[in-house]
C-alpha cells in the first residue's frame, strides 16, 4: 500500500512565505491551480500538479509541468472544485493527516465547501486540518488538548450540526457540559488560561478554530 505520513495541499487562496517551512516538512506535496505555481515559484517541490489550471497564465503552467514531478490536469467544466479533486488524490495515499493551506481567501464559498472536504477527510480516519497565517481548523469529536507553545490567542468552539455537549478547561470561559446549539455564538472567541487547556466533546461534532489577530503578526 502507499501511504504518506502527511500531505500537504496547497491551494490558491491567500498564502504566505511563512508556510512554506511547514509545508517542506509535509511527505508529499500537492499544488492546486495556482498554487501549485506559487510553489514552484518559491522554489518549493510539488509532487503533484491538480486542477484545470483556469488561474495561471500559459507561461505559468509551462512552469508548473516543468517543475511538478506529476501534473493532473481536468476539464474547466466539472462537477468538483480543484481542491476536492485534490482532497481525493490524498485519500487514496492512505496519509495520517493532510493540511490544507490557500483554502481561505476571498471566495468565501470556496473556504465555506473546504471545511466540508473536513468531513470527507474525517470519514476516512484521516485528520484533516484547514490553516493559514492567521487560524487554524480542524473537527473535534472527542478529546482536543491544546498544549504550548500556544501560537494561536484566541480558540473558537462551533457545533457542525444541530448541536454539540463541550466542556472545556483552562480557558478564560471554563465551561461545564454546555449544550451549543447550531447558530450559537456562545462558542467564539475564548482565550486559554492555562497551559494544558482542554476540550471535551461528549455529544455531536464541534469545529476548533484556533485564530490570532492580524495585529498579533
Amino acid at each position: 500500500m502507499n501511504t504518506k505520513k502527511t500531505i500537504a495541499i496547497v491551494a490558491g487562496g491567500t498564502l504566505h512565505v511563512g508556510e512554506l517551512r511547514d509545508i517542506r516538512e509535509a511527505s508529499f506535496i500537492m499544488g492546486v491551480d495556482r498554487g501549485a505555481y506559487w510553489l514552484t515559484k518559491h522554489k518549493t517541490k510539488v509532487d503533484l500538479a491538480i486542477g484545470d489550471f483556469d488561474s495561471v497564465t500559459k507561461a505559468e503552467r509551462k512552469f508548473i509541468e516543468k517543475h511538478a514531478g506529476q501534473v493532473v490536469a481536468y476539464p474547466a467544466q466539472k462537477d468538483a472544485t480543484d481542491l476536492e479533486l485534490a482532497v481525493d488524490e490524498a485519500v487514496k495515499l492512505h496519509p495520517k493527516s493532510v493540511v490544507i493551506y490557500g483554502a481561505i481567501g476571498t471566495r468565501f464559498d470556496h473556504t465555506y465547501a473546504a471545511v466540508g472536504l473536513l468531513l470527507r477527510l474525517e470519514s476516512h480516519n484521516i485528520l484533516g486540518q484547514i490553516v493559514d497565517n492567521y487560524n487554524k481548523v480542524h473537527i473535534v469529536r472527542r478529546l482536543y488538548i491544546l498544549r504550548p507553545p500556544h501560537e494561536y490567542a484566541y480558540v473558537s468552539v462551533l457545533p457542525l450540526k444541530d448541536s454539540a455537549v463541550i466542556t472545556m478547561k483552562g480557558f478564560a470561559y471554563d465551561v461545564s457540559r454546555l449544550s451549543l446549539g447550531f447558530g450559537s455564538t456562545r462558542g467564539v472567541s475564548n482565550e486559554i488560561r492555562d497551559d494544558n487547556a482542554t476540550i471535551i466533546v461528549h455529544k455531536g461534532s464541534v469545529l476548533v478554530i484556533e485564530s490570532r489577530d492580524w495585529r498579533a503578526r
